[in-house]
């Protein structure tokens, strides 16, 4: 897997329930007794106060956990000194942490600067969540407020879902974090290899979500029921399996969903076959809000299945806009012949509820089937009216077969893009496939949601022209060809 890191006691005073908020030092990488976290984690729980736990100047090292997992019932803030200074193991014993609500009341729980890992959720009834485990009882409709950051999950497990991280009616925000290898497996319909999400705002950004596995659906990320809102940015999915849907993110019956500025590479679809890198079904309301992926890029995501579709993105309903980016050398039953029903690395399912807009998209390289049939759109037709997939300024090797496209809008093109090799190295915190300076999609894209920058960022401005022909035209896919040129003089190839 390609490296991508996250740009990431004694007590100081005593507390009750009345007390003002306190400050805990962790001392020892004992699991209890006195300056364990452990310990810490009891001083906040006996106190309303939103305390504050810290670890002590130079302490570093693995704090195994003996006696089970670490319970937070209020609110606190963790903060360790680093997730490579200070890993939780939970032994392959125990869940390393739960959040604790039984009251139903507003909480508010942060971490950062910790690794995670051991975790093993397996027992009947509680099989959810490896690593950390929330769930908002079913009779409040108050959501805590969870906070992660800085923060790696790896090699945790649970039966069910949520390998590394279940959370369940809450806001939860996950910023510079990894969550790698982690795995669901065993348990009915397991679900969310590295995180499983429901009902509340998920915000990703700036992880890494690789080498995480489910059984079932959404090898990285499950995201499921109508009440999820979620924003991903500047986030890399990649090298993630699962065998349904899914295997890099699997987000079902979603309220929202907007991807900027972030990649799904390598991830593999085993058995069914529907969605290797995202597998999406909105709300199944016509007029619901618009779900958007832009400055994106899916690349070498595998859907092994004969009848495999949707390598890139599969569309089972709802409303999906991809716009400026870039879909490039997915594949769908790689070695097998090619089913007549399979293929398309975006693909849209039949229904009068499923409404796809293209713009300003690069398609490259995308096959299905051991003859490498060249497939970068397929739509199932039939019912009335049917689903509906508009297309316009994007570009494909082959503009897709009749029937396909129900709405073939103005500059679409029929060219060789000149798409170079997945680069890590042209800046910005996801991968990206540069275009080479000759390429034919320059200046020919459009600008839809008015973009500031590509898929890299700040400093890789949309729109740049050459000076001798200033057109302030946006190249199409997710990278902007001399986007970070500052002045006329730089010359080189960005």
């Amino acid at each position: 897997m390609k490296m991508f890191r996250p740009l990431f006691g004694v007590a100081l005073c005593s507390a009750s329930s009345l007390a003002a908020a306190a400050t805990f030092t962790v001392t020892t990488l004992a699991d209890s007794g006195t300056g364990s976290l452990r310990a810490a984690i009891a001083q906040a729980n006996a106190t309303t106060a939103p305390d504050t736990i810290v670890f002590q100047n130079g302490l570093a090292g693995t704090i195994g956990l003996l006696t089970g997992e670490l319970v937070i019932t209020q609110n606190v803030v963790i903060n360790g000194p680093g997730a490579d200074r200070i890993t939780l193991d939970g032994r392959g014993t125990s869940r390393v942490f739960r959040f604790d609500n039984p009251t139903g009341e507003a909480r508010s729980w942060s971490l950062s600067g910790l690794s995670v890992t051991g975790g093993l959720a397996n027992l009947s009834g509680n099989d959810n969540g490896g690593g950390l485990y929330y769930e908002t009882p079913a009779f409040s409709s108050v959501r805590p407020v969870i906070t992660l950051g800085n923060m790696a999950f790896v090699g945790n497990e649970a039966a069910r879902n949520g390998g590394a991280v279940y959370v369940s009616g809450a806001d939860l925000t996950i910023s510079d974090a990894t969550v790698l290898d982690n795995r669901v497996r065993n348990g009915f319909q397991p679900s969310g290899g590295g995180l499983y999400f429901n009902r509340g705002t998920v915000r990703l950004n700036r992880c890494w979500i690789g080498g995480n596995v489910a059984e079932l659906s959404g090898g990285g990320v499950a995201m499921t029921s109508p009440g999820v809102n979620a924003v991903i940015t500047d986030t890399l999915i990649q090298d993630n399996q699962a065998s349904l849907s899914g295997a890099g993110m699997q987000a079902g019956t979603m309220s929202s969903l907007k991807i900027s500025r972030s990649a799904f590479v390598g991830n593999t679809l085993t058995s069914q076959p529907e969605g290797a890198g995202l597998d999406f079904a909105g709300v199944t309301d016509p007029g619901s809000a618009e779900n958007i992926i832009e400055n994106t890029t899916f690349s070498g995501n595998v859907a092994l299945n004969q009848a495999g579709r949707g390598s890139a993105v599969a569309v089972a309903q709802g409303n999906l806009t991809v716009r400026n980016s870039t879909i490039a050398y997915n594949q769908t039953a790689p070695n097998l012949a090619p089913d007549a029903n399979g293929g398309g690395a975006l693909w849209v399912a039949n229904g009068n509820s499923t409404r796809v807009t293209v713009q300003s998209t690069l398609f490259v390289g995308n096959t299905h089937g051991n003859t490498q049939l060249p497939k970068d759109l397929a739509r199932l037709s039939g019912g009335s009216p049917g689903s509906t997939l508009a297309v316009d300024h994007s570009a494909f090797p082959a503009l897709p077969a009749a029937g396909i496209i129900t709405a073939f809008g103005s500059g679409n093109l029929e060219v060789e893009a000149q798409l170079q090799p997945l680069s890590f190295a042209q800046g910005g915190l996801t991968p990206v496939h540069p275009l080479a300076k000759t390429s034919p999609v320059i200046d020919m894209g459009s600008n839809p949601g008015n973009l500031d920058t590509d898929q890299r960022g700040n400093g890789f401005t949309r729109g740049w022209s050459d000076p001798d022909n200033r057109n302030g035209a946006t190249d199409i896919g997710a990278y902007e060809v001399r986007g970070d040129a500052l002045f006329v003089g730089d010359f080189e190839q960005h």
